[in-house]
């Protein structure tokens, strides 16, 4: 009889610590990691996705069967265990009032002690550090579990809603993962310290994200800063200022107006016959350059810079007037860091 107690008490746990790894596992699993799966053509990841995507129930169903088992427990082993218990006290020659009573507290002890460990603690832990596979080994027995007693686990549920809604909450049936750019640096710099990414992945990482918070005017060379050519220069004299300056693409400016015309690159230099030294650079050597607002965002600067394949441009205010000049090293060195020019 002994031995049928502790099967019965064995069976409760093990049916308790099923729902709980569900329960932490249907929370604590990634969505990413299962459509991975179910795309091998794993069953199981198919049904576990499918439970996540019906998580108040499946978490009900889950609630529901601790509650049961628990409740099981309580009244078939304690007593049963107890009663065991009670006859090694008599036989111990423990007094009648007494022996009854260290027995059903012994029991209670014993029995809550196997529960706690085994069928909350260990299936939790299982739960937490991989629940992937966890949630595919539940599933199935979950699954069938919440099929049977789908219409009352259903009203429970709804109950359940009722209650938390007039504390402006209202319950989902899927939990949603995605994090806006704060979210992600703060993940990122947790996965830097504890040396799942080198520091150099995070700061490339965190300098994407940060793309989308910086503006023009965050990195381009202000106006009085610029390195720049006047139209009517002479081609030797541009030479001369791109080799002081080590830059091998330069502003061309009108000195009346002031204005950006374009820029001159060293290489279009390099085509011109050497009787053009002494004249001005030509109108088809000078290249058009892109016109960004100051308030234009590093990741839309970027996706401008590349759809029209100019590594220069010049910023403007809101009235118009160029305030600064911006190249792809800028951009680029907010992801890399300082890249050194052409004359480093």
């Amino acid at each position: 009889m002994i031995l049928l107690s502790l099967l019965v008490v064995v069976a409760l746990v093990a049916v308790n610590a099923l729902f709980v790894a569900t329960e932490f596992a249907l929370v604590a699993a990634r969505p990413s990691s299962l459509e991975a799966a179910a795309a091998e053509g794993s069953v199981s990841a198919s049904r576990a996705l499918a439970a996540r995507r019906d998580l108040r129930v499946q978490m009900s169903g889950a609630q529901l069967g601790i509650t049961v088992s628990s409740i099981a427990l309580g009244i078939l082993a304690e007593p049963t265990i107890g009663r065991h218990l009670e006859s090694l006290a008599d036989a111990a020659g423990l007094p009648s009032g007494v022996s009854s009573t260290t027995a059903l507290v012994l029991a209670i002890g014993l029995v809550a002690v196997f529960q706690m460990l085994f069928g909350e603690l260990v299936p939790k832990n299982f739960a937490i550090a991989d629940p992937e596979r966890t949630l595919r080994w539940t599933v199935r027995l979950h699954g069938a579990f919440v099929a049977v007693l789908r219409p009352g686990i259903v009203v429970v549920d709804r109950l359940a809603a009722m209650a938390v809604r007039p504390f402006g909450l209202t319950p989902v049936d899927e939990i949603r993962r995605a994090v806006g750019a704060p979210e992600l640096t703060a993940l990122l710099d947790a996965s830097r310290d504890e040396g799942l990414i080198e520091s150099f992945e995070h700061d490339l990482l965190t300098g994407v994200l940060d793309l989308g918070r910086q503006t023009a005017a965050s990195v381009m060379v202000a106006r009085p800063s610029v390195v720049a050519v006047d139209r009517r220069l002479p081609l030797v004299e541009v030479e001369d200022v791109m080799a002081s300056s080590g830059h091998t693409r330069l502003p061309v400016l009108d000195r009346r107006t002031g204005e950006v015309v374009g820029m001159v690159h060293a290489k279009d230099l390099l085509r011109l016959p050497p009787e053009a030294r002494d004249e001005p650079v030509p109108l088809e050597s000078i290249r058009s350059l892109l016109v960004l607002h100051t308030d234009l965002l590093l990741d839309d600067v970027l996706q401008g810079l590349r759809r029209s394949r100019s590594q220069m441009a010049v910023v403007v205010d809101g009235s118009g007037s160029w305030v600064g000049i911006l190249s792809m090293d800028d951009v680029v060195e907010e992801l890399v860091g300082e890249i050194p020019d052409e004359s480093e």
